[in-house]
C-alpha cells in the first residue's frame, strides 16, 4: 500500500528482489485512484478470503474496502 501511494505521485519504486536483482513496482491492479487518494475494494460477495476462512466481524454479503490517504 505505501509503494502504491508513493507510486501515484510520481515517485518511483523500487522492490529490491535479491542482492543482483530489483523490479519497479506496478500499482496494484484492483486499486481505485482518485488524485491522491486510493482505495482497495473488498472481497465480492461470496469470494473466500485470504487464509480460507470468513472475514472476522463482517456479517455474510458484506464488502470491506481499505482506503489510503497521505
Amino acid at each position: 500500500m505505501i509503494a502504491d501511494a508513493l507510486a501515484i505521485r510520481g515517485i518511483r519504486v523500487q522492490h529490491i528482489l535479491n542482492e543482483k536483482r530489483g523490479q519497479v513496482h506496478a500499482v496494484t491492479a484492483f486499486a481505485h485512484v482518485e488524485g491522491d487518494e486510493i482505495t482497495y475494494p473488498g472481497a465480492a460477495d461470496g469470494a473466500v478470503p485470504r487464509g480460507g476462512g470468513k472475514s472476522p466481524g463482517k456479517a455474510d454479503g458484506q464488502r470491506r474496502q481499505a482506503r489510503l490517504a497521505f
